[in-house]
């Protein structure tokens, strides 16, 4: 596994909390922290899926496992204190999300509630557990995952580009204010990635690989996606877009947004 030297240098002996770890991006992540030498507090809900993970861990770091649900803000509170007990929090990684793509109105109430409640009170019960321990330290650093299509739209994606969008501009407000306590503050925006999105469970209405066939860019693996991830927070960003046709397509949204309108009806017309 090939790190850059900065990247192994703002891990290296660091505490990182880091939810979603069992699986995708989250996965990718957690072996690319211990390899830096990193102790990675990795939660999950997918028991069986972080024990997959500790039998791979390698031996350069400390994996801690433990299963969690996000949107459980007793136990969420419980395991900070837990990690906090250890020692000095340096960063959270609010990773854990779920994805759900569909045409808005054949997306029942239930279903944008649990999405949103862990996609984005999920987050903010991390951020809003962990920050005031980083506050009292006088430094660490916050990671969340939002994605492109927080930026751009997605059709067929309301509830999961709305989620994504929130805790971008939760981050850019927080990280406003964070930096007088010495805090940094960084959202992560990757393009397509081969993970849980795209899969018949979270694809409704339409045939996934006919909707992979339509996606705008090529996907990325969730190792290439950790390794531009990890060296985009190493650097110090605010925000982290990756990989260039990410960044070209945020780029579109912002100057030239009616470029995307045949991309966004390329996406819808699988779903029926």
């Amino acid at each position: 596994m090939s790190i850059s030297e900065s990247t192994r240098r703002a891990f290296e002996g660091r505490s990182v909390l880091l939810t979603g770890a069992a699986s995708g991006i989250g996965r990718a992540l957690t072996l690319r922290l211990l390899a830096c030498g990193a102790t990675v507090h990795g939660a999950d809900m997918d028991a069986a899926g972080l024990e997959r993970l500790a039998a791979e861990a390698p031996a350069s770091g400390k994996l801690l496992p433990r299963k969690l649900d996000v949107t459980d803000r007793a136990d969420y509170a419980r395991w900070v204190e837990e990690c906090a007990g250890t020692g000095p929090i340096d960063y959270l990684f609010n990773n854990a999300g779920v994805s759900h793509l569909a045409e808005a109105h054949k997306v029942p109430f239930e279903r944008w509630k649990w999405l949103l409640d862990i996609n984005v009170m999920g987050v903010l019960n991390g951020t809003m557990l962990v920050y005031p321990v980083m506050v009292k330290q006088g430094r660490g650093q916050i990671v969340t995952t939002s994605s492109v299509a927080g930026v751009t739209g997605y059709a067929t994606a309301a509830a999961y580009t709305a989620s994504k969008k929130a805790v971008i501009a939760m981050s850019e407000s927080l990280a406003a204010e964070a930096k007088a306590y010495g805090v940094k503050v960084t959202v992560v925006c990757p393009g397509y990635v081969n993970s849980n999105i795209f899969t018949e469970k979270n694809v409704v209405g339409a045939n996934v690989k006919e909707v992979i066939k339509d996606l705008p860019a090529p996907m990325m693996t969730p190792e290439t996606a950790a390794r531009l991830y990890l060296d985009g927070v190493a650097s110090g960003k605010s925000r982290v877009v990756f990989p260039a046709n990410a960044r070209l397509l945020c780029g579109l949204a912002r100057w030239l947004p009616f470029t995307l309108g045949p991309i966004q009806k390329r996406l819808m017309r699988k779903f029926s």
